[in-house]
């Protein structure tokens, strides 16, 4: 076999290959026929989990966080991409949007947590100014019920990254040059914005913003960090049934991973069909 064959061959062994045997693995641990506690062929641990809501929870949960997240990610980097186009292209701009790109989600993670929390600095600042008068009375942002926090880190994470990605765009597709031809026809900047900069620059990224929002969806280290022990995200809730000490739990724990996995999977399927019939 050429060695390019085999390179084929290791990487489908590992984006696919693996993958699907640790689907298999976790689909038999579900119905008791692998892992420790393997004892014949069961489905009580699809009906305890059809009747636990945590996992439902869990799952609207996340799904909640991914869209708010990079719905406000999008909408702050095309209001900088139609909107600041001078500033973009004026240093230090630039180079500071690439600052968040360097910092890993768990440092973000800390670091929002040191700013929002109640004993924070935000915290501290407004006592010191009397704005507060009680660690109780400055708002709750982080292990919150609504994952302010959380959304927070997702969109400082994001949205530099989609900002340099839409003016990329805005370049390549020339749209500094249909700014100027609809101005031409009389069309208004509004107009032009709604009508031609925004179908343009969602549609040619939409691909990257796929694979954004399932990146959110299946976070971890900043739901650890920020979020409650209730409502978890899917990530969250997954491994923290993982690792209980009570062995029991593993086959709930796998049933769980394996209908993420799947679900994931085939929301990413169709999500791309979709992208792909309206692309560009």
């Amino acid at each position: 076999m050429k060695p390019r064959n085999w390179l084929l061959l290791c990487y489908a062994l590992l984006v696919a290959g693996l993958p699907l045997a640790g689907l298999g693995y976790a689909l038999l641990g579900s119905v008791g026929l692998a892992g420790p506690l393997a004892t014949g062929f069961t489905g009580r641990h699809w009906q305890a989990l059809g009747a636990d809501a945590g996992l439902l929870k869990s799952a609207l949960f996340s799904f909640w966080i991914a869209s708010v997240s990079l719905t406000l990610a999008v909408a702050l980097a095309l209001a900088l991409v139609l909107g600041a186009q001078g500033t973009l292209r004026r240093r230090p701009f630039p180079t500071l949007l690439y600052v968040p790109l360097l910092m890993p989600s768990l440092v973000m993670g800390f670091y929002l947590f040191q700013l929002l929390s109640r004993a924070g600095w935000l915290s501290r600042l407004s006592f010191g100014l009397g704005l507060t008068h009680s660690v109780e009375g400055f708002p709750e942002l982080v292990q919150d019920a609504a994952g302010v926090g959380i959304i927070g880190a997702h969109v400082l994470l994001l949205f530099p990254f989609l900002t340099l990605l839409f003016q990329a765009i805005y370049q390549e597709s020339r749209l500094a040059d249909y700014r100027q031809l609809a101005q031409t026809l009389g069309a208004t900047p509004g107009q032009f914005r709604w009508r031609v900069a925004v179908p343009v620059l969602l549609r040619r990224a939409a691909p990257t913003l796929l694979l954004s929002g399932i990146a959110t969806l299946g976070a971890y280290d900043i739901p650890l960090l920020l979020g409650r022990p209730y409502p978890q995200m899917l990530s969250v809730y997954i491994a923290t049934r993982l690792q209980r000490f009570d062995l029991r739990e593993l086959p709930a724990a796998y049933l769980a991973g394996f209908l993420v996995a799947v679900g994931l999977l085939g929301l990413i399927l169709v999500l791309t069909r979709l992208t792909r019939r309206h692309a560009l």
